[in-house]
Parts: C-alpha cells; structure tokens; sequence
C-alpha cells in the first residue's frame, strides 16, 4: 500500500488533492516553486488562506 504521495503544484488543485490525501491518511509533500508560499506551508500551514492540516510537508 502506497502511504507516501508527492503532489507537484501547490495550486487550487494541487492544495486540494494534498488535502484529500491527508484526510485518508497518506504522508504528503507538496512541491512548489514560488518561496513565499513553500515558506507559508511550512511555517504556518496555511496555502492561499487554505488551512492545511500539521501533518502536510
């Protein structure tokens, strides 16, 4: 069973599919490319006013 998943975008789609996947339980990493908003995930877990859940890379 697949219990790692990496999403590449931390867009719209992107946050919301690293969500669904949280949800189920799988460890995520989401990959994206402007700075500010790698920085706001992992210090504030916050993506765009999106909450993100603690457990999100």
């Amino acid at each position: 069973m697949i219990n790692k998943i990496a999403v590449i975008g931390a867009g719209a789609w992107g946050t919301g599919l690293a969500i669904t996947a949280a949800r189920a339980g799988k460890e995520v990493l989401i990959w994206a490319r402007e700075t500010e908003v790698v920085d706001a995930i992992n210090n504030e877990h916050v993506n765009k006013e999106k909450k993100l859940q603690q457990h999100l890379i």
